[in-house]
């Protein structure tokens, strides 16, 4: 088996730019987050840093060499079944790389006595629904129109829950 090129590490202040940089990326796509392009990326940042200086969220980075190609963020760590939200960038989607932050934001949830974690997919997002299945994630409910875009149009969302096992397995 190739060990594969990236590495998954805890978000720290300093990557907070290269993670909005990657967030822009995936909402110019416009297909796959609720976040929509254009928004103020110095504000973005600006809420990122103080939720992770905060405490009110923690995170992990997947790097490949010197390039932030994902990230997945446990966004409100007081809730008891906090939601994450996820990115990968495109040319790296499919390499493993999701299921590795999955697997630290479980980790996560267990050492810190969580029953589940959350989290929001838009239903026509196959590959992503194929990952969070597989990796144990339930079907919760069926939000219609859950996200209103900038256009007043509202969008799908499925939320899906995953249950973190007493026994400490997931």
């Amino acid at each position: 088996m190739t060990r594969p090129s990236w590495t998954i590490r805890p978000v720290g202040e300093r990557d907070i730019d290269a993670v909005v940089a990657l967030l822009a990326e995936i909402a110019r796509e416009g297909t796959y987050i609720a976040t929509e392009w254009p928004f103020d990326l110095a504000a973005r940042a600006r809420a990122l840093r103080d939720a992770l200086l905060l405490r009110r969220s923690v995170g992990w980075i997947a790097v490949d060499g010197r390039e932030l190609v994902g990230e997945l963020s446990v966004i409100d760590v007081t809730q008891e079944e906090p939601e994450i939200g996820m990115i990968v960038g495109a040319l790296h989607r499919s390499r493993g790389i999701g299921r590795a932050l999955l697997e630290r934001a479980l980790a996560w949830a267990r050492t810190n006595g969580k029953p589940a974690l959350t989290l929001r997919v838009f239903p026509d997002n196959e590959r992503a629904l194929a990952l969070y299945r597989g990796t144990g994630f339930i079907d919760l409910s069926l939000q219609p129109d859950g996200i209103v875009r900038r256009d007043g149009t509202g969008r799908d969302v499925l939320v899906m829950r995953h249950a973190i096992g007493e026994s400490g397995r997931t």
